[in-house]
């Protein structure tokens, strides 16, 4: 008979496998369980250092204006509570605050790092499977930078054009020639000429890109009390003086202008979401406006009933909860005084200046152009006057349209560049 064949008992062999299969689950645990909590908190943390940076940059850009912002501050405070209110995998993580600009970034710059990693007194990340494959630790950390830049252009634009400051030297009874004076003299009419008025006319340089001009500036004018004089469009010598301003017509998107007293007293209470650039000519209104101008005045204070001016900025407003910022902080336009002088006392506003164009009124009639845009709190009614103090405002960018530097931008366009 043939002999019988002997096997070796397979008994136990499955363990092995079970073994190595173990410590490949193992690793595929580490990898999906750990690398998926570092994953998960990387985002957080970014979320943390984009939150601290947009709050540092909005205290900076409305609360605290010094260059640099002082340690322990408003903005580095902001910068630091934006962040670690955002926890990172359960636990607040610890933020560092620096005020440096990424390369090639131009204006104010806050730059939050958010540590989840152990250091700087931060936690490590928890470690579930890790320890058994000898990791003992693991961490996150994450950056970002908001940038306090210039705004050129706003979509919330009121109907008033508002007389800008300039350097006396032509004073009148009782004005001294370091003073701003009571009254704009530049030019005046001479038989069918216009001429620089007597020998030392009063000087205005409107603000540029890389000057302040002798116009309005910050932080020097910040609450500044504004009272608003309201002109009329249609004179050829009303007094332009400190705080005079035309009424004008927005545009209305859809390639006109709005007009009329409904119109413009609605343009007051309310954004046209029609974009208004530094730059560009605005036409006047046929009249004052006195009343729809109260008219809408009392529909923006209506919005806001409880804000007030408490020396300091803007307190007791609905915002944010009625919106971002209060309703009644609104941009003015700062218009060309020189120009509008010139051209109100030659009666020609079809002609070019200096660089800018000829017929450069967009309906033909009279008209100012926009050379800044200031933040406004719009404070109460005094008779016809409106009273207000100047701050800073949310504003946009629009390429091609020209901007103002020096101190004199009060309109504030904040964005993460890193």
């Amino acid at each position: 008979m043939p002999p019988v064949e002997t096997r070796s008992s397979e008994r136990g062999a499955i363990l092995v496998f079970v073994a190595i299969a173990i410590l490949m689950l193992m690793g595929f645990l580490t990898i999906v369980m750990d690398f998926g909590i570092s994953w998960v908190s990387r985002g957080q943390a970014q979320n943390a250092a984009d939150a601290g940076a947009l709050a540092g940059a909005i205290a900076r850009a409305y609360d605290e204006l010094d260059d640099p912002p002082a340690t322990g501050g408003e903005a580095a405070t902001s910068a630091e509570q934006g962040a670690e209110s955002n926890n990172v995998w359960g636990q607040a993580p610890v933020a560092q605050v620096s005020w440096t600009c990424p390369t090639g970034v131009a204006g104010d710059c806050v730059r939050v790092d958010v540590y989840r990693n152990g250091q700087f007194g931060s936690a490590s990340l928890p470690l579930i499977f890790g320890k058994l494959l000898d990791i003992t630790s693991h961490g996150v950390r994450a950056t970002a930078t908001a940038v306090v830049a210039t705004g050129n252009a706003t979509n919330c634009m009121r109907p008033w054009a508002v007389a800008d400051r300039w350097r006396e030297r032509n004073p009148g009874p009782g004005e001294r020639a370091s003073q701003l004076g009571d009254n704009f003299q530049r030019w005046k009419k001479v038989g069918n000429d216009v001429v620089l008025d007597g020998t030392t006319p009063d000087i205005y340089t409107p603000a540029s890109s890389d000057s302040a001009g002798s116009g309005y500036q910050l932080p020097s004018d910040f609450g500044t009390e504004v009272r608003l004089k309201s002109g009329n469009p249609n004179s050829n010598n009303e007094a332009m003086t400190p705080g005079w301003f035309l009424p004008v017509r927005l545009p209305d998107g859809a390639g006109g202008y709005i007009s009329g007293g409904d119109d413009y007293r609605d343009a007051i209470a309310e954004c046209t979401g029609n974009t208004v650039t530094i730059g560009q000519y605005l036409p006047l209104e046929n009249g004052n406006m006195i009343g729809p101008t109260a008219q809408g005045v009392g529909l923006l204070e209506g919005q806001d009933d409880a804000a007030n001016w408490d020396g300091e900025g803007v307190a007791d407003s609905c915002a944010p909860t009625c919106a971002p910022i209060s309703p009644r902080i609104v941009p003015l336009a700062v218009f060309d005084m020189d120009e509008f002088q010139w051209r109100r006392e030659k009666g020609d506003w079809t002609s070019a200046w200096g660089s800018n164009p000829s017929n450069p009124c967009p309906t033909g009639g009279r008209c100012v152009r926009v050379v800044n845009i200031l933040g406004f709190f719009v404070d109460r009614m005094e008779g016809n006057d409106v009273m207000g103090n100047l701050l800073s405002v949310p504003g946009e960018f629009v390429l091609g349209a020209p901007s103002v530097g020096g101190g004199a931008s009060f309109l504030v366009n904040i964005r993460l560049v890193r």
